[in-house]
């Protein structure tokens, strides 16, 4: 027992040399970082979509001009209610005949809602109004050169307005397209029945002119009756011809969606069959497809028109550039990035992530960690840089901003999170990037 109660002092006492030793700082070390060359950006991500210059939502109340942004404020006017001629019922999604990618060409039924189609026809007048016998305007001149392109009408009748022949003509249009034209009495029958009681009308007073004539013989041209009846017949017959005037095929509103060029892009479909369209159903789009987002405007400050933008969704093949950058609500900005490649709205629909690029070196760097960068207590900074095995090199630095770098004989160093840069002569060659914690 006391053998071992005299060990454990034994290693409780040390000398005062040991003491003094065991306090001394350790041998200093050399502690290096390795560097990595690669090309350092400034660069942030923003969600993007597919428009167009012209995109055009479909729904239940035909067609809604957005112009290109990329908000879905539109949609609500889209989306209020189905409207067939005078009356609002909720629209039920019956046929879907375009798929994401499709080009639509005028002619054709781009959606069907409660069994009504929405055809497209050519012009860059938006449908705002039913289109009825007697209406006229440029509106229905446009109607007119749509129908003529379609072969229903004859240039002849393009005169701007809706008569008989503009109303046969839409009547054959949805004839060829398996439906039928709508009326101006709402297929009640209104119309036939008046059409047949006018021109019956017309037949009684030209059989009342005929009558007065034989009674009176030659020298009927001056008598009361043959006068009076032949008055009654112009009123007839001016009776019949506004009949025939206000009565016929409708084109309404919600059935018809006009585009420029006669053609546009499905850029994307939300409906689905049997399901109530509460907004745009289909969205088309007219003109050069360009991908569209905001971000606060701070983070885009330093964004230029021109400057590369990475969107991973096309590829390496994809060269794509900020082409323009406007005001958007709330502060925001809106960024619009065009590619050098045609935009499939089938691969990018949703939601598409574009990386663009506010500054960048251009050509690899040397990149070492931040604490490698050191200050002394005049201000200056420096980096320290070590040769071969055992040679360091410390390196003064000051301050510069990005477009301030050079290349050749100068070194850089950046603190990118910081938003400030340093440079200095590289004793060694070469460059050297400091960045936190390492490069983008």
């Amino acid at each position: 027992m006391s053998g071992t109660a005299g060990i454990a002092t034994g290693l409780l006492l040390k000398s005062p040399a040991d003491l003094a030793a065991s306090a001394e700082a350790p041998t200093p070390s050399l502690i290096t970082a390795d560097v990595d060359e690669r090309v350092l950006v400034d660069s942030f991500e923003i969600d993007t979509e597919l428009v167009s210059e012209q995109t055009i939502s479909v729904g239940p109340n035909g067609q809604a001009q957005q112009g290109g942004d990329s908000d879905k404020e539109s949609d609500d006017d889209a989306g209020a209610g189905a409207t067939s001629g005078s009356g609002s019922t909720t629209a039920v999604v019956t046929k879907v005949p375009v798929s994401v990618g499709d080009t639509v060409s005028a002619g054709a039924v781009v959606l069907e809602l409660s069994g009504r189609p929405i055809i497209a026809l050519k012009g860059d007048i938006p449908s705002y109004r039913d289109l009825a016998p007697g209406a006229s305007g440029p509106d229905v001149t446009q109607l007119q050169q749509a129908l003529v392109a379609q072969g229903l009408l004859s240039d002849s009748a393009v005169d701007g307005t809706y008569g008989s022949a503009t109303s046969a003509a839409v009547s054959q249009l949805y004839s060829y397209l398996g439906y039928t034209a709508a009326s101006t009495d709402g297929g009640s029958g209104e119309d036939a029945k008046a059409l047949r009681n006018a021109r019956a009308a017309v037949r009684q007073a030209q059989d009342a002119v005929t009558a007065a004539e034989q009674e009176e013989g030659p020298t009927s041209a001056d008598s009361t009756s043959l006068t009076t009846a032949r008055a009654e017949l112009a009123d007839a017959q001016a009776d019949l011809a506004d009949t025939e005037a206000r009565i016929g095929v409708v084109l309404p509103r919600s059935e018809v969606v006009f585009v420029p060029e006669g053609s546009a892009t499905v850029l994307s479909v939300s409906g689905q069959v049997g399901r109530e369209a509460q907004q745009a159903v289909v969205s088309l789009g007219s003109g050069d497809l360009v991908l569209r987002g905001k971000t606060v405007a701070g983070q885009a400050a330093e964004l230029r028109v021109g400057a590369t933008a990475n969107v991973d969704a096309l590829g390496d093949g994809a060269a794509c550039s900020v082409t323009a950058l406007d005001a958007a609500d709330s502060g925001r900005t809106q960024v619009t990035v065009g590619c050098d490649t045609d935009l499939d709205p089938a691969a990018l629909a949703g939601t598409v992530t574009a990386r663009l690029i506010r500054e960048s070196t251009g050509t690899s760097v040397l990149c070492v960690p931040i604490g490698a960068v050191s200050e002394r207590a005049d201000g200056t900074t420096t980096v320290i840089t070590l040769t071969g095995t055992d040679t360091l090199t410390r390196v003064d630095l000051t301050r510069a901003t990005f477009g301030d770098m050079t290349s050749g004989s100068w070194f850089f160093v950046g603190v990118v999170r910081l938003g400030w840069w340093l440079w200095g002569t590289n004793p060694v060659g070469g460059r050297v990037m400091v960045c936190e914690p390492v490069c983008s």
